[in-house]
């Protein structure tokens, strides 16, 4: 049986998220982040999907892998970027491949709808201990 399943996703976004805004606003990497998302997809057999605005301007799946993303983990792709808005972009993605189970965790609030779905960390404090455990509680009512 296999690990990780494609139909299962967590939509990530990168700032607020794995990267966190000091008072200065600068980008800050948090390596416990990045460990915490490991151990979700891991116990979860959850896949990535990017949907932060980075990646249309890096290799957002190098950029993963050198701050610490197992390997293993398989990152499906990204959304698709639309003037409508990553609320949009989210869904069409889950229409167009027939995702399953999903949540998003990222520092913007994404609309009534997908609260059931959405971890939405602050972002000065990014994927803390805390939202780790609320993903947790959120993926197994799915």
């Amino acid at each position: 049986m296999e690990k990780f399943n494609e139909k299962y996703v967590i939509f990530l976004d990168f700032d607020g998220v794995l990267k966190i805004k000091d008072e200065s606003f600068n980008s800050n990497f948090e390596k416990e982040a990045i460990n915490r998302l490991n151990e979700l997809c891991e116990l979860t057999g959850f896949c990535i999907v990017v949907c932060s605005s980075w990646r249309e301007h890096i290799d957002y799946i190098n950029f993963l892998h050198t701050h610490g993303l197992n390997q293993e983990i398989p990152i499906l792709g990204k959304t698709e970027y639309s003037n409508s808005g990553k609320r949009y972009e989210i869904k069409k993605y889950i229409d167009d491949h027939k995702i399953k189970k999903f949540i998003i965790i990222d520092d913007a609030f994404l609309g009534e709808d997908l609260v059931p779905h959405q971890i939405q960390t602050a972002p000065r404090l990014g994927f803390t201990e805390n939202k780790y455990k609320e993903a947790l509680i959120k993926i197994s009512k799915l």
